[in-house]
């Protein structure tokens, strides 16, 4: 069946192109004129503040953006441990745009004595000319005393589609028919054309209904959560990323392994939140998960300087975050936490 659909389908694809074929002899076709040749973009702005051992760092992916872009504002601050970092209180606006996205990171350890926060933002403009990013205030705490680092304001022009010379209120007059010389299909053709397409109509659904049928046919079994993780990690263990050098493939494998586990095992939404919001997540969870926070809380924070940070961790490091996965796991097992799962047996998270 599967040769038969194959067969119809390479069949209507030969008399489509040979239809197109005749229909372009008969037409009249007019050159478009060629694009007119695009400007390079605008490099980043990026500018740098220091307060002693503290160093800010603004950055933006652009100079310029259209009505429907976003612009990307990332803010780092890199300083001593024992320093505390409060980040600017940034909700719905910033200056004339609008916050469609925020994210931080950290605080990350950059080394024994260097801590890195991060916070990102994604601002849409809401009007087309140029505006101005405000400044930004960081506090800096150390021990009583307490200072501010304050960005300077960022200029960033929003273009539009619509010339800065344009008189909206003036009419414009319709532009006249432009007549194309086509020729029109023979009957024979349209006849041959939907036999084809009934025939391929037909065809297809059998292959739809067979593959359903499979799908359907599919037998489940019930498998404890912490069984699947346990035979997930055991999987990445032996696909041997470490020894490949694929060092951050194998920190984004382990993380998705426990946070799958953690949705599975505890119904929490790990897969989608930051760092942040699964730590508050598990302590507005309490019992088990919460008595392991500080588990995972380092758990996660070194798989995100692997994965944000480009941080190159030891072997001894690597090998400790593996062991925190597989001891959270056999520490929350629960045999009465059952997933459906395939009867093949394969590693599903």
């Amino acid at each position: 069946m599967r040769r038969s659909f194959q067969l119809v389908a390479f069949s209507c694809q030969i008399l489509v192109l040979m239809l197109l074929h005749g229909i372009g002899h008969g037409t009249s076709l007019y050159a478009a004129p060629a694009p007119a040749t695009q400007s390079a973009p605008a490099p980043p702005l990026e500018q740098h503040k220091d307060l002693g051992t503290v160093r800010l760092t603004l950055t933006t992916d652009r100079q310029s953006l259209g009505l429907t872009e976003t612009l990307k504002l990332t803010l780092t601050i890199a300083a001593p441990s024992e320093v505390r970092i409060t980040l600017p209180e940034v909700t719905k606006t910033l200056g004339p745009f609008e916050v469609v996205q925020q994210r931080t990171t950290g605080p990350l350890n950059l080394t024994p004595q260097t801590q890195q926060w991060q916070r990102e933002y994604g601002l849409a403009a809401v009007s087309g000319e140029s505006l101005t990013v405000p400044s930004l205030t960081v506090q800096v705490q150390a021990g009583d005393a307490t200072q501010e680092l304050t960005t300077d304001p960022l200029t960033i022009t929003v273009t539009t589609l619509v010339p800065a010379d344009a008189d909206p209120s003036s009419m414009k007059d319709i532009a006249p028919p432009v007549p194309l010389a086509r020729r029109g299909l023979p009957v024979w053709a349209w006849v041959v054309v939907s036999g084809l397409g009934g025939l391929g109509l037909v065809a297809g659904g059998w292959w739809w209904y067979r593959r359903r049928q499979r799908a359907v046919a599919v037998p489940l079994v019930q498998r404890p959560a912490h069984v699947l993780a346990l035979a997930a990690l055991d999987c990445l263990q032996r696909q041997d990323l470490i020894g490949q050098e694929r060092i951050e493939a194998f920190y984004v494998r382990v993380s998705t392994i426990l946070r799958r586990y953690v949705e599975l095992r505890f119904s929490l939404r790990a897969p989608e939140q930051t760092t942040e919001e699964f730590l508050v997540s598990v302590l507005a969870t309490g019992g088990l998960i919460a008595a392991h926070r500080d588990l995972l809380e380092a758990f996660l924070w070194q798989c995100d300087l692997v994965k944000f940070a480009r941080h190159r961790p030891t072997p001894s490091d690597i090998q400790e975050t593996f062991e925190n996965a597989k001891n959270f796991v056999e520490h929350t097992a629960d045999l009465q936490v059952l997933v459906a799962v395939p009867q093949s047996g394969e590693p599903i998270l």
